[in-house]
């Protein structure tokens, strides 16, 4: 891999293979063009995801397109009017192709489709909305979705006087830490599974009601079917440990699926399903939400935030900074969230591991 740098004017962190196949990765000027519709936004913070890990390294998953500036959340303000508001208007732009197919947040501005731009709640700065980003969303959304698909019908007739509580794997990442908040939030008892004992006060801060590994969170058998101990789960890491977690889950419960850091494989059988009716759904925040859903959703983050906001591990890096978080998120060193600002000067002797 290779680092470039650059002088003035816009820039980012830009994504190419030279021509021998290889990552070449640096702060450099933003590729050019983009769709006359598009809007421009000066560019304040910048989320980072699993997604953006991955579009670092040119995984063929996720960069459709290169060369490709990463970055699938942003906040910044309207360089001109649109949609009938003012230059300067406070904006979040996530998904729709954002750091995949389209250049994305990573950079000192950025040029949006309209479909992916919404005016930022009032009550929440950049670096705040992308503290939480696209994970915010799929957290809000996944618990939301599992609350729909729950049978309370049968979860009532069974009268149960200690209802089970709910499971959040990966819960050392962003997206985990605020599933874990958002369903506590929600009135549920919630689990939160990591193997990093070092975060437990702060996920008992975020609402958990105990953490667990995932030895003990999960049955060490193998049996098609294990004795039910959560109404409901929201996994982050896909793989095995999904197939464990479907297997222990309620009759009527649910299990919503936002990650494959795991794997993407599913060793599972049908038996959870027919034997048990279990729903198992999988969260799109990125492409499936309307502008008007995700309207309502920025709403309920900016109710979540000042509850999360003070035992919530967030790290400000700036774009020379971009490369090591990216490996160290791929390799799994990372804990809570990483927030891009691209005026962000790097301090010598530090690295972008938390």
């Amino acid at each position: 891999m290779t680092n470039k740098q650059t002088g003035s004017g816009p820039c980012g962190w830009v994504v190419n293979r030279g021509a021998d196949g290889g990552v070449q990765s640096g702060v450099s000027p933003l590729p050019g063009g983009h769709p006359e519709e598009f809007a421009c936004i000066d560019v304040e913070a910048a989320g980072f995801n699993y997604k953006d890990a991955l579009a670092c390294d040119a995984h063929p998953g996720v960069a459709r397109t290169l060369p490709l500036v990463p970055g699938i959340d942003v906040a910044g303000t309207l360089r001109s009017a649109f949609e009938g508001y003012a230059a300067g208007t406070p904006v979040v732009a996530t998904g729709n192709g954002l750091g995949e197919s389209v250049q994305g947040g990573f950079a000192t501005e950025v040029w949006a489709p309209p479909a992916a731009i919404i005016q930022r709640p009032e009550s929440l700065s950049a670096t705040a909305a992308m503290a939480m980003g696209t994970a915010g969303l799929t957290a809000i959304l996944a618990v939301e979705r599992l609350r729909a698909v729950i049978d309370w019908e049968y979860q009532s007739r069974i009268q149960q006087d200690d209802p089970l509580p709910w499971l959040v794997t990966g819960a050392s990442g962003g997206v985990g830490m605020l599933a874990v908040a958002a369903t506590a939030l929600a009135g549920f008892q919630v689990i939160a599974c990591t193997r990093k004992e070092t975060l437990t006060d702060v996920l008992m801060s975020l609402g958990a009601s105990a953490v667990q590994s995932p030895q003990e969170a999960l049955p060490t058998d193998k049996k098609p079917l294990s004795s039910a101990r959560y109404l409901a789960a929201i996994d982050t890491v896909g793989g095995d440990l999904l197939a464990d977690i479907l297997r222990v889950v309620a009759p009527g419960g649910a299990v919503g699926s936002i990650g494959n850091a795991g794997g993407v494989g599913l060793p599972t059988t049908v038996y959870p399903f027919i034997l048990r009716g279990i729903t198992l759904a999988g969260i799109d925040a990125a492409g499936l939400p309307s502008r008007a859903k995700r309207r309502e959703l920025w709403s309920k983050l900016a109710v979540l935030w000042p509850l999360v906001s003070a035992s919530f591990p967030v790290r400000q890096i700036g774009l020379q900074e971009v490369g090591d978080w990216a490996r160290n998120m791929r390799s799994g060193h990372i804990k809570g969230r990483a927030v891009v600002l691209p005026g962000k000067k790097k301090v010598a002797g530090q690295n972008a591991r938390n």
